[in-house]
């Protein structure tokens, strides 16, 4: 097996070495008394260790690949460290220790009490890390040598099976991060848990491991089938996937079908649906509800029904009581209050253009979806949607968009996270007051006509 797999960190020299990963050792280093036996675990190509037997520390470097080892013992061997093959279940017969040290390597092992139980019996004290579940989400990306990530309550519960205490609980924000041994609040997950424990006796009757909480992923996209869709569709594209884009898709309705959903939103009761698809076999309603019979889910609706396994009841009392009003007339604006609702922190919009021939259906549908972004926005939630939609009128141009200046052209510059700034040019012609009148025409669709005419096909 290559060294340089992306298993393990592989440099000549410490210099090469990501930056968090340095820092852990050190501060072992720096936290363990002078003169300790450690042994390092999972000690890789022994960068680890060189940094302790510098400190002055006696080190065993211990790990599975002798190949990894060769590399350390011609890059970072030291007179104080003795090299050795070995697996983390079964640690042998070693010199007494004073601290097993096990950075980055728990994640590896499929049942890691093993290895536990066999740090307590070689050492009274373990200074481990791993990467937190909560800021790393494992199912997210998934990690090819890795078995699993880990919150705080998952590891303090592995720790106290195997009979470690925490007498420190620290953590790194990221890859450049030192080990932050006071825990502070932070405006995201930290990436790594770090803990320096002792030996205790094992905890007994402490029931099932504490399971995951789920966590608002920080960036959703919520896709409609309106003409915007392919927006999205030819951005993600280019960009190499959606996941280079955002943390999760939210689909509305048959966009389920269309494009691969994270969430799925279908706020219709199906028994209405299933009349009208009785009524219209060959309908789109039809086609719909063949696949969501089938759909693993979940799929978020106001009554769940047990010919549709994959339907969840959307939590409606709770998602009022977070936006503060009882107002969701369409599906796409129940998709917006749940993500306000569980906290997500940047909100795309795609497809979502309410391009409907009947002017005021649309401008019902866009306006309880653009008071619902006005909620979100104050709440400081990054609102994105690109310029081929009609909602917030973003296929307008700024002329049309900023009412009351028919006598000169707006210019803008900025937004986003920059201050925006106006600058006024004076029309070469004013309107007539024929097109005047024409802007006031509320019988016409408020959507531009080429638009219209892509959504109808």
């Amino acid at each position: 097996m290559s060294l340089d797999n992306g298993e393990r960190q592989v440099a000549p020299t410490i210099d090469g070495i990501r930056a968090d990963h340095v820092a852990r050792y050190r501060w072992a280093a720096e936290r363990l008394p002078a003169g300790s036996r450690v042994l390092d675990a999972g000690c890789g190509i022994g960068y680890g260790a060189r940094i302790l037997a510098e400190a002055g520390h006696k080190v065993v470097a211990l790990d599975r690949s002798a190949e990894a080892l060769a590399y350390g013992r011609e890059h970072y061997d030291h007179e104080g460290i003795a090299w050795r093959t070995g697996d983390l279940s079964d640690l042998g017969v070693l010199p007494m220790l004073d601290a097993v040290v096990c950075f980055e390597a728990m994640e590896h092992l499929a049942e890691p009490i093993a290895f536990l139980r066999e740090a307590r019996r070689v050492a009274p004290r373990l200074l481990l890390s791993v990467p937190n579940e909560l800021g790393m989400p494992f199912g997210r990306r998934g990690y090819a040598f890795h078995h699993r990530h880990y919150t705080p309550d998952q590891l303090g519960w592995h720790l106290a099976r195997a009979g470690f205490e925490p007498s420190l609980c620290g953590w790194q924000a990221d890859a450049v991060s030192p080990v932050m041994e006071e825990w502070t609040s932070t405006e995201s997950y930290p990436r790594t848990l770090v803990v320096d424990a002792k030996r205790v006796a094992p905890a007994l009757n402490l029931g099932p491991e504490p399971a995951t909480p789920e966590r608002a992923p920080r960036h959703v996209v919520i896709l409609g089938l309106g003409p915007s869709l392919e927006t999205f569709v030819d951005l993600v594209k280019r960009m190499g996937g959606a996941s280079a884009l955002c943390d999760e898709v939210w689909g509305i309705n048959a966009v389920g079908d269309v494009i691969a959903c994270d969430k799925i939103f279908h706020l219709d009761d199906v028994r209405i649906q299933q009349a009208r698809a009785e009524a219209s076999p060959t309908s789109n309603i039809a086609a719909m509800l063949r696949w969501m019979k089938r759909h693993p889910g979940p799929i978020y609706t106001s009554r769940t029904h047990p010919d549709f396994p994959g339907l969840v009841e959307y939590p409606l009392q709770d998602v009022l009581n977070s936006i503060g009003f009882a107002y969701l007339n369409s599906t796409a604006a129940y998709a917006v209050a749940y993500a306000i609702h569980i906290g997500v922190q940047e909100i795309g919009l795609f497809g979502l253009d309410f391009s409907y021939a009947n002017s005021h259906q649309a401008e019902k549908g866009r306006g309880c979806v653009e008071f619902l972004l006005g909620i979100a926005h104050a709440r400081g939630i990054r609102i994105g949607f690109p310029e081929t939609t009609t909602l917030m009128d973003a296929c307008a141009p700024n002329d049309e968009r900023l009412y009351g200046y028919d006598t000169v052209h707006v210019d803008l510059a900025g937004g986003g996270d920059e201050p925006i700034t106006v600058a006024l040019r004076e029309r070469e012609t004013i309107a007539t007051a024929a097109e005047i009148e024409a802007r006031y025409d509320h019988a016409r669709p408020t959507v531009p006509a080429e638009m219209l005419a892509k959504a109808a096909g």
